[in-house]
């Protein structure tokens, strides 16, 4: 749990560009409060970070959601929900209020989700300092200075949604977590083929791209770490006496024996019997 030192209490609305949509931040210090929201629709989309305290957070459809420290939930405009606070659990909360133009940018990017409105992140002195610094620019900027700021506010805003990520840490962990998948999509079912098509289609992302970022990150291309994971499961085999070269030729979905010693002594120097020698 954080220990340092919290933001003090504070509420800055500003109206920014020429549509002059409004954008909030503040520190509300909500101890000794029972009802907070009580089935109400925000007329604006805000994210909240719980700092301190406990409550718990009801949508119009009657699921419930227990708030602790770092606890980000969301008002989603025109969406009824009910936030209750435990009076007695020193209730503090930081708020960003977002305009429709960074609201829709967030929705666009699948970041801000109205069927995960309380999501969780952790509690850091740099988080809750990133509120007190952007405020000053809310309470001195002049309009035009508070233009160039809002980079800086849909990144807190990403932060907080994201688990203290910035947008481009979220992009390394998303290739990550696809390369991830993708290698063990291509290290199973050795009989079927592997189809990189789908697989990608199902994910949402290109397949040439898929490949130029397989090979960046491993420095093969799929199909050859396919023959590569295949060939691993082969020497595997191999080391079962009791399993033929034939049944194991089956087993990983070769067209015959033949196909699988052929594969096997390009790539290893040796064929099967000669490697279970």
């Amino acid at each position: 749990m954080f220990s340092g030192n919290f933001p003090a209490p504070f509420t800055i609305y500003r109206s920014v560009g020429v549509a002059g949509e409004r954008i909030g931040i503040g520190v509300i210090d909500k101890s000794g409060i029972t009802a907070d929201y009580v089935n109400r629709a925000h007329p604006e989309y805000v994210i909240v970070l719980l700092l301190r305290g406990r409550g718990v957070y009801r949508t119009c459809g009657g699921e419930s959601y227990a708030l602790s420290a770092g606890s980000v939930f969301q008002r989603f405009r025109g969406v009824p929900h009910t936030t209750e606070i435990d009076p007695a659990s020193s209730y503090l909360e930081c708020f960003l209020e977002l305009g429709a133009s960074v609201a829709n940018l967030l929705a666009g990017y699948g970041v801000a989700d109205p069927a995960k409105p309380v999501l969780k992140t952790a509690v850091t002195a740099v988080l809750a300092e990133r509120f007190s610094e952007l405020s000053d620019s809310f309470r001195t900027a002049s309009d035009s200075e508070l233009l160039c700021r809002i980079p800086d506010v849909v990144a807190l805003a990403w932060s907080c949604l994201c688990g203290g990520m910035r947008p481009q840490d979220r992009a390394g962990e998303s290739r990550r977590e696809l390369i991830a998948a993708a290698c063990e999509f291509l290290g199973r079912d050795f009989r079927k083929t592997a189809d990189l098509a789908e697989f990608c289609r199902r994910r949402g992302c290109g397949y040439e791209n898929f490949r130029k970022l397989f090979r960046a990150e491993l420095g093969i291309s799929p199909h050859r770490y396919r023959i590569r994971r295949r060939l691993d499961a082969a020497c595997a085999l191999l080391l079962r006496p009791e399993l033929t070269i034939s049944e194991i030729s089956d087993m990983l979905g070769y067209a015959s024996p033949y196909e699988f010693s052929a594969q096997f002594k390009r790539y290893m120097g040796c064929p099967p019997s000669g490697y279970r020698q």
